[in-house]
């Protein structure tokens, strides 16, 4: 948790702006009818909460004309803030694909990118 806003905006600031990508990594609601653990891919940030940290985010890679995209795992807000369902878990390896995947298709090779981890571990047996 913590302020992603701020960690993002000092990643891009240290690299002088020359990042080629950003990749958000989150839970999302899922929809009825949607399946548990689903694994959906989009663009922007994806972070829940006011809505300050996503402002920073956005603010920042707007200045320097860089590329977000998102990989979200699909909950309902029960799941969010109860012991960590399997059909999540078993979603990681999903969402580790997409990663890639969106990595080589919209990077070359020596490009800097961010992967951004948000949520809590609330779900998470300790």
């Amino acid at each position: 948790m913590g302020k992603p806003g701020d960690a993002v905006k000092a990643v891009i600031d240290e690299n002088k702006g020359k990042i080629a990508m950003v990749v958000m990594i989150d839970a999302a609601l899922k929809l009825e009818g949607e399946e548990l653990g689903e694994v959906a891919e989009g663009v922007g940030a994806a972070i829940g909460g006011p809505g300050v940290d996503q402002y920073k985010i956005e603010d920042e890679l707007l200045k320097y004309h860089i590329a977000i995209n998102a990989v979200v795992i699909k909950e309902d807000i029960g799941d969010a803030v109860s012991p960590m369902r399997k059909e999540v878990f078993d979603s990681v390896d999903k969402v580790l694909e997409r990663v890639k995947t969106v990595t080589l298709e919209r990077t070359k090779e020596g490009d800097k990118i961010i992967i951004v981890g948000v949520g809590n571990t609330i779900g998470i047996g300790q």
